[in-house]
């Protein structure tokens, strides 16, 4: 989470939620440590009792010991949350892709059928008409951008994506661009579902740039453009190289979920819904919205 893009009351509230959360956590590693102690005391002595023949108070030491330790590695792992720094959104791997899918699971996988990505070669020039009809004015830089953001929606992590850390660009496009990586990522996830495959969420790395931010990008790319449809707030890039799955962000089975998302793009672009470009370079979908 980017601590810039949030309101001081959003920061305190993420403050005293963390705090409350550590404390908690805190209690109950005391509990279960004191609770591990006695249960090894509690063995300890029965067995001296039962087995060394040396004489303690308390005939049922040894078996209270064994049932306390049994039900301590039973629900001490439970009872301990993995503590997340300020600021980091405390979601569950499990919550976190608990949505309800919009298809049900068929008893055997779809075939990944995959695609060949040279048919994602919709020009610059094309993308740039469209994002020029639809989209905002560039920006000069980053102080104008309320000036702008009636018409603009902020994209931030959700269920059907997750944000990378955005470096020269801001996380904002206009509605019609911000539905459609929402549709991306939702098929993205039914369709991991009919194949059967590992819950997964694709990973957005440029959105909204000023003419600032091309300009920084210029210096470290090339073969960036200097007229991007990225100053319109129409288009995005998602990674083909990593995603981002229960586990966290991982390159495992990034072949397989780049073929799916091959697929859904594939549909979405017959349907006249987007244009899209495959980016060797830069490892990325390069997709503009048509409508």
């Amino acid at each position: 989470m980017d601590f810039k893009k949030m309101s001081p009351s959003d920061f305190l509230r993420r403050l005293f939620r963390d705090i409350k959360r550590i404390l908690i956590d805190s209690v109950n590693i005391v509990i279960d440590i004191i609770g591990i102690i006695y249960s090894i005391v509690l063995l300890l002595v029965g067995f001296l009792r039962a087995f060394m023949r040396i004489k303690t108070p308390f005939k049922w030491l040894l078996p209270a010991g064994v049932v306390a330790i049994i039900l301590l590695v039973a629900f001490v792992p439970k009872s301990c949350e993995v503590y997340v720094p300020l600021g980091i959104e405390v979601n569950s791997a499990k919550s976190e892709f608990a949505y309800k899918p919009r298809v049900n699971p068929p008893a055997k996988p779809h075939r990944l059928i995959g695609v060949k990505y040279a048919m994602f070669n919709d020009a610059n020039d094309k993308q740039l008409a469209v994002a020029e009809k639809i989209g905002v004015n560039p920006l000069a830089s980053r102080e104008e951008l309320e000036s702008v953001l009636g018409k603009l929606n902020e994209t931030d992590d959700n269920r059907a994506y997750k944000v990378d850390n955005l470096t020269h660009s801001i996380p904002y496009l206009v509605p019609e661009a911000n539905e459609l990586l929402t549709e991306i990522g939702r098929s993205f996830q039914d369709s991991l579902v009919m194949k059967h495959l590992p819950p997964a969420k694709i990973i957005v790395t440029s959105v909204l740039r000023t003419q600032g931010d091309v300009k920084n990008l210029g210096r470290r790319n090339i073969n960036a453009s200097k007229n991007s449809a990225h100053c319109y707030g129409t288009t995005f890039d998602i990674t083909y190289k990593r995603y981002y799955t229960m586990m966290g962000e991982s390159m495992d089975n990034a072949g397989k979920y780049t073929a799916v998302l091959g697929e859904v793009l594939r549909d979405l672009r017959k349907k006249g819904r987007c244009y899209v470009k495959f980016e060797r370079k830069q490892a990325c979908f390069h997709i503009t919205v048509r409508e």
